[in-house]
């Protein structure tokens, strides 16, 4: 069979499904939830410069200090990992909140081991909060506007932090956060600006959540 037939072939097959997706995607049921994407930064040029075992060794350190701060929090679900990034969700704002200061504590502890001059051990965050449809997929998955919106927030580079929040999760939360001003302030507000076709239609305001270097590290307020 020739490329030109079995290219006519997947064609086929595609078309066939595409009545069976689009009402597969109207029966999908609609989540509220926050979702956080974490990433490890400069993890592609570390394994350039440093080789692939040493590249290795820092990548699954993150993912375990990703798994040790979320753990105590039974409603976060970690539910995509991509390269050096992973993707979770939970249906409150606060275990996110917690769990993101705890890895950026943690992480600046890690800098003096796990890390170097050139490339420090060091993540980056964001939250955001929308509507998103769950998928039926072998593993739990979501598709939504805020998702979208969130890798987009995750481009942004600030001098100050590695930590953004859109302002669609920060309004609805802006009493929790006050009880954490120990640990770190938030930032006015700022619209994001991207370049060429990675600027999205909506308008998208952010929010920086810039943690205290020297917070309390016994602080235990509200934690859960």
């Amino acid at each position: 069979m020739s490329i030109g037939l079995y290219a006519s072939k997947i064609q086929s097959e595609v078309l066939a499904e595409r009545d069976t997706l689009a009402k597969a995607y109207r029966d999908y049921p609609d989540s509220n939830l926050y979702f956080c994407m974490v990433d490890l930064v400069q993890s592609s040029n570390y394994r350039l410069t440093k080789g692939p075992e040493r590249g290795y060794i820092r990548g699954e350190s993150f993912f375990t200090l990703i798994s040790s701060s979320t753990r105590p929090y039974t409603d976060i679900r970690v539910f995509k990992e991509i390269g050096d990034a992973v993707l979770m969700c939970c249906s409150e704002f606060r275990p996110l909140l917690e769990a993101g200061l705890l890895m950026v504590r943690a992480a600046r502890q890690l800098a003096f081991v796990a890390g170097d001059e050139t490339f420090p051990f060091a993540i980056r965050l964001g939250i955001d909060f929308g509507v998103a449809k769950r998928l039926t997929r072998r593993h739990e998955d979501y598709l939504g506007e805020c998702i979208d919106r969130l890798a987009r927030i995750m481009s942004i580079r600030s001098e100050r932090t590695n930590f953004v929040l859109s302002e669609k999760a920060f309004d609805p939360n802006r009493k929790i956060l006050d009880e954490y001003t120990a640990l770190c302030d938030v930032s006015g507000p700022s619209q994001l600006r991207l370049t060429g076709g990675k600027q999205l239609y909506e308008e998208v305001i952010y929010r920086e959540i810039v943690p205290k270097n020297d917070s309390p590290s016994e602080f235990s307020d509200y934690f859960v």
